[in-house]
Formats: structure tokens, sequence, C-alpha cells
């Protein structure tokens, strides 16, 4: 969706939404590759069919933060929200993707850890929020690798 197909080397992802839900759904694979500030190697990869609803901003708060599906911050929320979905590594490491994948896309310093904090204490209940249908879907529309393993389930 949109002009724009990629922001520091990163592909775009591309999706077509209903803007009444607020659902978005990608329409061709994607993929995001990156090391965590602890090393680790990894690579998100979203298959066609997965839905996402973008960066989970309060409304309010959108003129200060930005759009749910704001480019380029768009990447690591489709990310986040498969991860969070998926169950496929813990949390924190759902978070920090989240923040690398920002990093990349050249989200300034204050920004992308603004957000990870906010995801830090405010993110437990939409991990929670994930049964074991959300999970089992996601993980038919994506795949995580750390250190080139691909990550079965919760850690």
């Amino acid at each position: 969706m949109g002009l724009v197909r990629a922001v520091e080397g990163i592909r775009m992802p591309d999706y077509h939404g209903d803007p009444a839900t607020g659902k978005h759904v990608v329409s061709v694979e994607w993929r995001v590759d990156g090391i965590l500030p602890d090393g680790r190697v990894f690579s998100v990869c979203v298959k066609v069919g997965f839905s996402f609803d973008g960066c989970s901003v309060p409304r309010l708060l959108w003129r200060l933060c930005g759009h749910p599906m704001e480019v380029p911050r768009v990447a690591a929320a489709l990310a986040h929200d498969w991860l969070y979905a998926a169950h496929v590594c813990d949390r924190e490491t759902a978070d920090m993707i989240f923040r690398e994948i920002c990093r990349m896309v050249g989200l300034s310093a204050l920004r992308y850890n603004t957000e990870y904090w906010a995801l830090r204490v405010a993110g437990g209940a939409a991990w929670k929020s994930h049964g074991a249908a959300d999970q089992e879907f996601a993980r038919a529309h994506g795949a995580l690798m750390l250190d080139g393993k691909i990550q079965e389930g919760e850690q």
C-alpha cells in the first residue's frame, strides 16, 4: 500500500486494509533481517494473509507518536504484531526486534527507545491476549529465525 517501497534498505510491507476495522492484510510475503544489540541474528518472515493493526497507539496520541500504519514504522509494527500473535519467542525478544527494526528504518533513538519502553511497560496485555488459535494461525503465516534456527514456539 502506498508509494514507499523501501526505507534505509528495508522493503516496506505490501498490504491492503479496511479502515473501518483497522485491520490490514499482508498481500506480498515480507521479510526483514537484522542483528539485535546482544548479537543475535534475526530474520522475520510474514506470509500473505496475516492480519495486523500496526502500532497500538491510542488515537489521542497520534499527533505526538504518529499514525499506527506510519511508514517506515509499519515495518516494525508488522514484525511485532506477528511475533506477539505467534509466540515463537519470549516477549522481551519480540520487543527488542521491534526496537531494532525501528532503528534500522531510521527512527530517532529517542523515538525508538520511547516506543520500546512503552511496549515493555504496557504490552503485557496484548501479549497475553493471543490464544492457541491466534498462535496457530500466525505460525502458519510466518517464521522467525534466531541465530539460524527456526523458532517453533514460546521459549
